[in-house]
């Protein structure tokens, strides 16, 4: 492919400003001709790793020579040497390409998912269920303007695939855009085994959205669509679901409220709230929304809608991502703030079901930027956030842990081996995703990444045991 089309000041030139996600933009510009992938020395970044942690080794889940970005990672509930990743995959038809492991992340096979209607959008899922039955789903059927999710499942751990099908379509007549998906895990839940699918609606241009969560108890076969919020009208956005599931089948769902227009007249530099909803009944009815914090949002310097890393021009989420404590069943957030010129690392905790949240705690003190945390509670009750902590260009995925509830963060440990570069990210540093992933296995946190070591980025795997 070509190399990337980047107008004066780096912002790609086939990128518009949208209060869509950065991966639909991208499948948009790349499908129009306007971008496509690039062809294939800098300081390290001192970051205080605690001598207790046992760093994982690296591991490319993808393949190819085109970049591959936004890397969720899942386990096997029933076995916790099956792991699943996925990522927006350049190399793939689709933009949709997943990856299994048999043997706790050290190799992977890879699978694009088929095309369906006009095309993928990316924003890739992977899930497993109490069966042991993977799924993997993302934005099909997408012409730009209108988008639903598609799905498939393999019971072998990916070496074989059921067709791709249709999930659901959009309740606003738009995309289905940034959705999560979660499995109820919990044998003693009375929805166990239930798929929960969050997702922002948008309307065909673009001017409404409403955060929304979608469930099957039936393996996929059938989905019932509700609305989470009331619909929000340009400036304001909701944006950036996330979803956690308690033990006893409370489902917990977390996104971006934008209220205002910043500077650059889009949600870049604003205060934003991250709301807060949950369903008792399996996901037919969701509380009235409540705010759990109210960060500030990067300044947008780069043309990314929500923000940008600050000396980069790479868009920048704010994903409140949540999970849930099986031990005492306290929940607990990650996201960003910016403040004093870079964007820091936040975590918030409540320990009544999201009625009340504590005040927002810094989990890595490091003079940097934190981006794209990715937040996974252990079956001991151990937290661990995987993030990108970034200087100028440079950047490393790094991890902080807390067994305190998220009182304190005293471990942390830079997990990858060789220091990225965002200008290697195969879209000539604009473009690096909007997600990474974490999960634990026993006393294990799994992590997966966008890892632009060299040019094009690829989904990197690793983790620690802290």
């Amino acid at each position: 492919m070509a190399a990337t089309a980047v107008a004066a000041g780096g912002k790609p030139t086939g990128l518009v400003k949208s209060p869509l996600s950065n991966s639909v933009l991208m499948a948009r510009a790349m499908r129009s001709g306007a971008v496509a992938p690039a062809a294939a020395g800098h300081s390290d970044i001192a970051f205080p790793r605690s001598p207790t942690v046992t760093v994982l080794p690296n591991v490319k889940a993808s393949t190819g020579t085109s970049p591959a970005n936004e890397t969720p990672i899942a386990a096997n509930p029933s076995n916790g040497s099956q792991l699943e990743s996925g990522a927006n995959d350049y190399n793939c038809s689709s933009l949709q390409g997943f990856y299994n492991s048999d043997d706790g992340g050290s190799t992977w096979r890879q699978h694009c998912m088929p095309v369906t209607g006009a095309g993928g959008c990316g924003d890739p899922n992977v899930a497993y269920d109490l069966n042991g039955t993977a799924y993997i789903l993302g934005i099909g059927n997408c012409n730009g303007f209108t988008g639903n999710i598609v799905y498939q499942k393999s019971t072998n751990n990916g070496v074989s695939w059921s067709a791709a099908q249709t999930a659901f379509g959009s309740l606003l007549g738009g995309i289905t855009d940034k959705e999560w998906t979660e499995v109820d895990n919990n044998p003693g839940s009375p929805f166990a085994n239930c798929l929960y699918t969050s997702w922002t609606d948008f309307n065909g241009s673009f001017t409404q959205s409403r955060a929304s969560v979608a469930h099957s108890c039936d393996g996929g076969a059938t989905w019932t669509r509700v609305a989470v919020d009331s619909t929000r009208t340009v400036p304001q956005v909701d944006q950036f679901t996330d979803l956690a599931i308690g033990s006893d089948g409370t489902v917990y769902v977390t996104w971006l409220f934008c209220k205002t227009s910043g500077p650059a007249g889009d949600c870049g530099n604003t205060s934003t709230d991250l709301k807060f909803s949950k369903s008792t009944d399996g996901g037919n009815t969701w509380t009235s929304p409540t705010v759990m914090a109210s960060p500030q949002t990067a300044p947008d310097t780069c043309g990314g809608y929500y923000g940008c890393i600050p000396g980069t021009s790479e868009r920048l989420s704010n994903i409140p991502v949540i999970d849930i404590n099986k031990v005492d069943g306290s929940l607990h957030v990650a996201f960003y703030t910016y403040t004093g010129g870079q964007t820091r690392g936040r975590e918030i905790h409540s320990t009544n079901g999201g009625t009340t949240w504590s005040s927002p705690v810094e989990f890595i003190g490091l003079s940097a930027n934190v981006a794209f945390p990715w937040l996974a509670v252990s079956p001991s009750g151990t937290i661990g956030i995987g993030f990108f902590v970034s200087r100028n260009t440079s950047y490393a995925e790094a991890a902080a842990f807390s067994t305190d509830g998220g009182v304190t963060w005293p471990t942390t440990a830079k997990l990858s081996s060789v220091l990225a570069k965002f200008t290697n990210d195969g879209f000539s540093g604009t473009f690096i995703g909007d997600y990474t992933g974490g999960i634990w296995t026993g006393g294990t946190f799994h992590t997966s990444w966008s890892d632009a070591r060299t040019n094009p980025s690829v989904d990197m795997t690793g983790g620690a045991t802290p």
